[in-house]
């Protein structure tokens, strides 16, 4: 008699069967795929997020070492940039070379802006991987306002991060040139507004790629445009 209890009861107690166990790591693996772009989509939100916090650092020192210079007077936007240019993009100003010859101390101007953000040069102190800024270029009919206005922000926080771009107070991941958010005449970039193109001055804040001359447009992984979508590789 016990031994006809205890096998009725090893016979109830049935386990899952190999079809059973497959039906379920299907359903599972369906659930899998439908939930990894979102999940994706949601990383890639939460880094530009993050990007774009730091950018927002990046306009507020970049418009008062504007502001600062405009204290200083008018005529010291290339001799403070000292005349170096940049390349690829025309007219842009290195101010990670340019001196702030009319301060009283010997420091750069592009040091100034990453003062303000709490930064230094070099990847030890927290340096930008690309930082370029842009304000109306001066002596073509704008106001003083428009010529020390940050009006566009280019930045990368390191080599594996998306740039982001701020143009005229909205935030853009495309090139700009790509995209029709900028456009190029005559070796000068412009600004669409609503009241007409702005002519812009770009100045190199930051630059470390190890590119030495096209580093905005080059091919190259570590350009600025191929960290832009849809070229970065996530």
């Amino acid at each position: 008699m016990y031994r006809k209890m205890f096998w009725n009861t090893r016979r109830g107690k049935k386990g899952f069967t190999l079809v059973e166990v497959l039906v379920v790591l299907v359903i599972l693996a369906i659930i899998a795929a439908m939930l990894v772009p979102s999940l994706t989509g949601y990383i890639r939100r939460a880094r530009r997020d993050k990007c774009i916090y730091e950018a927002q650092f990046a306009i507020t020192a970049a418009q008062a070492t504007m502001m600062e210079l405009y204290g200083i007077g008018p005529g010291v936007m290339s001799n403070e940039a000292n005349g170096a240019l940049g390349g690829g993009s025309g007219g842009d100003v290195r101010w990670d070379t340019g001196l702030r010859n009319n301060s009283a101390e010997n420091v750069e101007w592009g040091d100034r802006v990453l003062e303000l953000m709490d930064r230094g040069r070099g990847a030890d102190n927290d340096e930008p991987y690309l930082l370029i800024f842009g304000v109306g270029k001066a002596n073509c009919g704008l106001t003083p306002a428009q010529e020390t206005t940050v009006y566009y922000i280019a930045y990368v926080e390191d080599r594996n991060s998306p740039a982001v771009f701020y143009i005229n107070g909205e935030w853009i991941y495309q090139y700009p040139t790509d995209c029709g958010a900028i456009v190029k005449r005559n070796g000068t970039n412009y600004m669409h507004t609503d009241s007409g193109d702005i002519p812009l001055q770009l100045y190199v804040v930051s630059q470390r790629t190890g590119i030495s001359d096209n580093f905005w447009t080059s091919g190259d992984s570590r350009s600025l445009k191929s960290h832009a979508e849809p070229y970065f590789r996530w």
